[in-house]
């Protein structure tokens, strides 16, 4: 019935024309087949523009936005009567089947968000002659198939996202000169990485099956290299035993230089001590010296403690592996100095070092064992840690694209592209949800210092919330600035400031005379602590 139903809708819009009308057909044909009714829509207004989740511009509609409202089903036909659409987020509902064909004639798309889903199917043809798509997020789906070379017709893509699907064979190269972010992790893909992408974070390819950089490289093939020579291959052969001889000869040499050092030393051997990190260096504490340094530093580690990881995963490193890894400051916070550190073979981590550690060993790993036990698709997992009496190291998982505060203030100058409201909602949702996790398990881990540098972000703009736990194990020396009761008056303020209707907005005399009275109170408190703060002590020396 629903299908019968849609098909009068098409033809209907067919009948009707473009216009604002055919619009409201179209939709009336969406709500009916995938159970919108939950979005109570005043079906008695004549426009849809005032419909939640639908945008107009020059009376017709050109954006949808229902992420998350529980449709279900498959997509009518008659979505491709919306001819002026720029943007369509279905985002995280349960819609399956195939992309409808019409959607052919959304020839002004720009953004199509269909991710967090039960689609199916290859990719249609039909969606890569959307000469206008820079935006086009199939994530978290079961589209199948080989990913088609004919994603080079859209030349105005700068994302694409296919991660989490079933896509098989190899990736296409894809020289589209805008194409800055990419994504086909999770899927059955095998073979090279195409140069093009070898600049992007491992996590872009990762669960696959597929070689090369940013991955392990390739094995050698006959069809794609010469083969060797006889004589080359000989003369390998005898290099490597030469080199071979020449190591033991020196270990030998080595070895009776000590023997003889050892026995002219009548004196008691020492314990043993190792070299561990402070992470810095020496005389430089500077946070913007962003510069690559090498981590290894002088300092002391007893007892033989070593780095410990979390998860089943086999160790990918070593402490000393990690002490001589090349290394990038990536800023200091409330907690500590933050490390961007790459190991031997390739990965990148992050390292934090913390400072004033207020807990005992025990203590401290008590708490940090249910730290690393914290695991959410919207948290940065603890990957391992280090205790000892002068260091304590925390090892993250890197996330490519940085905070949520350098991708909002890293680029203010000309020509900077600010995000867009469906990024932003998504990062600001991916957030709260990674923090309703850490809530449900009670009080104890509550955050304590979310901030936008603390929401971490990969490739796709997926939110990630990192420090949390750190809030019971170190503490900020300085005593926080209890002012509260000002700046939510200064925050109150500013929201009457951008009023919808500018006669509901307050003039700028009024702004200033009320700026001026929060500081003036602001001022006048202070003074009072410091009068009471100054009795105190004449007690004190009385």
């Amino acid at each position: 019935m629903n299908s019968f139903l849609s098909l009068l809708f098409f033809l209907f819009a067919i009948a009707a024309g473009e216009d604002i009308a055919s619009d409201r057909v179209a939709l009336l044909a969406l709500r009916s087949a995938v159970g919108g009714r939950s979005l109570l829509w005043n079906l008695t207004h004549t426009t849809p523009c005032s419909w939640s989740g639908v945008f107009c511009k020059g009376n017709r509609v050109t954006m949808l936005r229902f992420p998350g409202v529980g449709f279900s089903g498959t997509l009518p036909l008659g979505l491709g009567n919306l001819t002026q659409l720029k943007t369509l987020s279905l985002r995280f509902n349960a819609l399956n089947g195939t992309i409808p064909s019409d959607f052919a004639n959304l020839v002004n798309l720009r953004n199509l968000y269909l991710h967090d889903n039960f689609f199916s199917g290859e990719i249609p043809d039909f969606v890569f002659n959307l000469k206008n798509l820079m935006t086009l997020n199939l994530g978290s789906n079961n589209f199948s198939g080989e990913i088609s070379p004919k994603f080079n017709n859209l030349t105005r893509l700068s994302m694409l996202f296919l991660e989490n699907n079933h896509f098989i064979g190899s990736i296409p190269d894809i020289n589209v000169p805008p194409l800055q972010h990419f994504n086909v992790s999770n899927n059955l893909l095998n073979g090279s990485i195409p140069e093009r992408f070898s600049r992007l974070d491992k996590s872009a390819f990762s669960r696959n099956s597929l070689c090369g950089k940013p991955l392990q490289p390739c094995p050698g093939t006959e069809g794609g290299k010469k083969k060797l020579s006889g004589g080359a291959i000989a003369g390998i052969v005898i290099g490597s035993l030469f080199g071979v001889l020449l190591v033991l000869l020196i270990l030998l040499l080595l070895c009776r230089k000590k023997r003889g050092i050892s026995d002219s030393n009548d004196v008691a051997p020492t314990k043993p001590v190792e070299v561990v990190a402070p992470l810095e260096k020496s005389g430089n504490d500077s946070e913007n010296d962003a510069s690559d340094s090498n981590l290894a530093v002088a300092a002391t580690k007893v007892d033989g403690k070593s780095l410990v990881f979390y998860g089943n995963m086999s160790k990918p490193f070593d402490l000393e592996e990690l002490l001589r890894a090349s290394a990038e400051m990536l800023g200091k916070g409330t907690f500590g100095t933050t490390y961007k550190a790459t190991v031997d073979t390739g990965m990148n981590v992050v390292v934090k070092r913390l400072r004033d550690v207020t807990a005992p060993e025990n203590e401290f790993k008590e708490k940090i064992e249910q730290v690393g036990k914290m695991a959410h698709e919207n948290l940065v997992p603890l990957k391992g840690y280090y205790f000892s009496w002068d260091e304590k190291l925390f090892v993250y998982d890197y996330m490519p694209m940085g905070s949520l505060f350098t991708l909002l203030h890293a680029n203010s100058g000309a020509g900077r592209i600010p995000l867009n409201w469906e990024t932003r909602s998504a990062i600001a949702l991916g957030a709260a949800r990674g923090i309703a996790y850490l809530h449900s398990h009670g009080p104890a881990f509550a955050h304590g210092n979310i901030k936008s540098s603390n929401i971490l972000l990969t490739e796709s703009c997926e939110a990630h919330v990192s420090d949390f736990g750190l809030a019971y194990l170190a503490l900020p020396t300085s005593t926080p600035n209890h002012v509260e009761e000002e700046m939510l008056k200064v925050l109150q303020l500013a929201l009457e400031c951008t009023a919808q209707y500018p006669d509901k907005r307050p003039s700028m005399d009024v702004v200033a005379r009320r700026i001026e009275e929060i500081c003036n109170s602001s001022i006048e408190k202070e003074g009072v602590s410091q009068q009471y703060y100054s009795v105190d002590l004449d007690a004190l020396q009385a």
